[in-house]
């Protein structure tokens, strides 16, 4: 994925929450990445490593050019694996996030793998081997961790992964939306930008 803020304005994207680490690397100009209460500026030509499940924020300064790489990884659900795998896995010894919210983990990747099911404690719960849909309850309880917040913010997360990479965003209810106006409301409410500004960013950058 590739991000580019070709005009002499500063452009910030927040609460990125991917279920898998990512690179971000600096091709031009600066970016400034905001994760566990501090901010560094990550010049051109260098890069900076976010874990998966971690919250960042990322501010584009002037003419910047930013790149947003997979770290690669394997497994079910995994982006390259197909849209429609359905439940996800994860690695929990290459993170420390994953290994102490295994749940967590678990099911932000398979929401992420497939944004338009219909996810409840029943179909969460059998993603990671479990039949009964109590026992999600209390363990995202005790990571602290809430199945509604989950869901919608993989489901975001997914469309605006597919808008980055520019592949072409399916329908809103391919992203567990009812319709478009529902979904763009929702990206503006999570990530601080609109809908049509994340376009420009993508369409500069593939440029």
């Amino acid at each position: 994925m590739r991000l580019s803020c070709l005009d002499a304005g500063i452009t910030g994207i927040r609460n990125i929450q991917l279920p898998f680490p990512i690179r971000v690397g600096v091709e031009a100009g600066a970016c400034e990445v905001s994760m566990r209460g501090f901010t560094r500026a990550v010049p051109h030509g260098e890069s900076r490593l976010i874990p998966a499940l971690e919250e960042v924020s990322l501010t584009l300064l002037r003419h910047a050019r930013v790149t947003l790489t997979i770290v690669p990884e394997s497994g079910p659900g995994f982006p390259g694996a197909g849209r429609d795998q359905g439940c996800g896995s994860t690695d929990p010894s290459t993170d420390d996030l994953r290994q102490r919210k295994p749940a967590t983990a678990g099911i932000s990747l398979a929401v992420f793998a497939s944004p338009q099911s219909d996810w409840g404690l029943s179909s969460a719960a059998a993603c990671l081997g479990k039949v009964d849909g109590r026992w999600l309850s209390r363990k995202l309880l005790q990571e602290c961790s809430s199945l509604r917040q989950l869901v919608r913010t993989q489901r975001l997360s997914r469309f605006v992964f597919d808008l980055l990479s520019s592949a072409a965003p399916s329908s809103a209810t391919s992203y567990g939306f009812s319709d478009r106006c529902h979904l763009e409301n929702a990206v503006y409410d999570q990530f601080g930008i609109s809908v049509a500004a994340l376009s420009r960013l993508s369409s500069a950058g593939h440029a």
